[in-house]
């Protein structure tokens, strides 16, 4: 009796863990998923080396962004430029490094920065806090009027 209880606990252990699982995978298919990716493009001081750059990106810069919900940073660098299967020097206009932010959805990316352009004040306290890091970014690094700005608004995904 107790093996057979053990038994039945077990597959209706299983049943919803795997259940909450399947649920999960399906809804992130859905178009009802949107979120906002926003890739920056970032040029280098002359002066200012890759390796210099990315160090402090890594160390000091990129860790501001985790005291932020729902809005996160990721930071690469080129490896290859051009169109599809033709590298073409003239595209890397792009820049040196770009910053690809993501916000969990529209509505995060609007709580930190609304439509009427003003920043939050989640955002400006972070900055006030971090104010010699966030002066690095164009006073040292990289030029800001090389700087590109474009957002996303993303629907689906393929995983």
């Amino acid at each position: 009796m107790k093996n057979l209880l053990f038994g039945a606990l077990s597959i209706i252990a299983f049943i919803l863990t795997t259940s909450f699982v399947f649920d999960e995978n399906e809804s992130n298919d859905s178009q009802d998923y949107k979120w906002v990716i926003a890739p920056r493009f970032y040029t280098l001081q002359e002066g200012v080396s890759k390796a210099e750059a990315r160090e402090w990106l890594e160390n000091e810069y990129i860790k501001l962004y985790r005291e932020f919900p729902g809005f996160n940073c990721h930071v690469g660098e080129v490896v290859s430029s051009g169109g599809w299967n033709t590298p073409n020097e003239k595209y890397k206009e792009k820049g040196d490094f770009v910053m690809v932010y993501f916000f969990d959805s529209k509505q995060a990316r609007d709580y930190y920065f609304p439509e009427d352009g003003s920043w939050s004040d989640a955002i400006q306290k972070g900055i006030a806090k971090h104010q010699a890091t966030f002066d690095k970014l164009f006073g040292k690094y990289f030029i800001q009027d090389k700087y590109q700005n474009e957002e996303y608004m993303m629907f689906a995904k393929s995983k």
